[in-house]
């Protein structure tokens, strides 16, 4: 006897499916209460609101990052030579730079056009000691007259580099008034540091080239001494070359792996080139953990120079291990939260010392 399946056509098997599944939906229970209800123009005026909001946050986090970075990388630049760039101490922003859908907050909560302009200046910068101000339009630099939209920001850095240290002329307008302002450039770290907005993790890195600050840490800091804490490290990262000795390791112990693949293919046993793998995973390895011991450290020193107060800074540790048990005890990547809380402090008593015998603030480098 043909079963039903065989009898069904595709299309009607279909249909029989989908009446399933009503019949079923059917039975099911539902609200017995007649909850108020957004309109479509209410539920697209909200949705504009907030993300607003996310926007005016954003804003927010990568200004104050901006503003605890300065010093940072003002402060360290000899420890990044000859990786340092002039700087002003400013950030500029327009409408063509951002993403599309921020683009409206962007107009709304900040009048933003693409008109370059200035969205940030930091503290005792040049820019602040000329006067600048977030929201002033630039129109000239150094005589140069800066296009609008997407080649702004572009130009500008162009202009700003190849001036290297030598006095720049900055032609803005405020208020609908034109003024013009001289700054002396200082040298300072060249890595950016730029936040993450799509991540919530208690993370940060830095890449060889720039350091990113995820959402997450920006809201676990407790204050600005902590959160400048975090961007010293990843400087530490920077300024120790540790992308680079990573990425040599990793190409040395791929090298010495390669040889052992190719003697067992010699021999007739294929590896795939799995040793080779193992041997760049293992290399890496290797000084992972005296990597970040490493950034702790440097990181501390650099804090202090860049004018922040190291002290307590390390409950920051007791916190995370806290938030994370397995980090009290995990050291498979980086040492445990116990070991980075006990090594800040006693980095915290060997600056103060220093300080207190006028010494220079120098971390101490292993005798050779």
């Amino acid at each position: 006897m043909s079963s039903l399946f065989s009898v069904l056509s595709s299309g009607r098997l279909r249909m029989f499916f989908s009446l399933c599944a009503v019949l079923s939906l059917s039975a099911c229970a539902g609200p017995v209460t007649s909850a108020p209800q957004a309109g479509r123009a209410e539920i697209q005026q909200e949705t504009l609101r907030q993300q607003a909001l996310v926007f005016e946050r954003f804003v927010s986090d990568q200004g104050r990052l901006f503003q605890l970075s300065y010093p940072l990388l003002r402060a360290n630049a000899e420890f990044c030579r000859p990786k340092t760039t002039p700087m002003l101490g400013l950030t500029a922003w327009h409408l063509a730079a951002l993403n599309r859908a921020w683009q409206p907050a962007a107009q709304n909560s900040y009048g933003l056009t693409n008109r370059l302009t200035l969205s940030a200046v930091a503290k005792n910068s040049p820019a602040a000691r000329a006067g600048l101000r977030g929201g002033d339009v630039l129109i000239a630099l150094n005589g140069a007259t800066l296009p609008q939209g997407a080649n702004a920001l572009k130009t500008a850095d162009k202009i700003l580099r190849s001036g290297g240290m030598r006095q720049l002329e900055i032609v803005f307008e405020r208020n609908g008034r034109a003024g013009t302002a001289v700054l002396q450039p200082v040298e300072g770290c060249d890595y950016p540091v730029v936040l993450d907005n799509n991540s919530s993790a208690i993370n940060a890195y830095a890449d060889g080239k720039q350091i990113v600050v995820a959402k997450g840490i920006v809201r676990f800091a407790e204050n600005d001494n902590e959160l400048a804490m975090v961007i010293a490290h990843e400087l530490g990262h920077s300024a120790m070359r540790h992308v680079d000795k990573i990425r040599q390791n990793a190409s040395v112990g791929m090298l010495g792996g390669l040889a052992i693949d190719t003697l067992l293919g010699a021999a007739g046993v294929s590896t795939g080139g799995q040793v080779a793998q193992m041997g760049g995973n293992m290399a890496v390895m290797q000084y992972s953990i005296p990597f970040e011991q490493e950034a702790d450290y440097v990181g501390m020193y650099f804090l202090e120079r860049g004018g922040y107060s190291a002290a307590n800074v390390a409950n920051f540790w007791r916190r995370m291990g806290a938030e994370n048990a397995q980090s009290i005890s995990n050291r498979s990547t980086h040492p445990t939260s116990v070991e980075r809380f006990l090594a800040i402090e006693r980095t915290y008593a060997e600056i103060s010392a220093k300080k207190r015998a006028g010494q220079a603030l120098v971390p101490n480098m292993q005798k050779r």
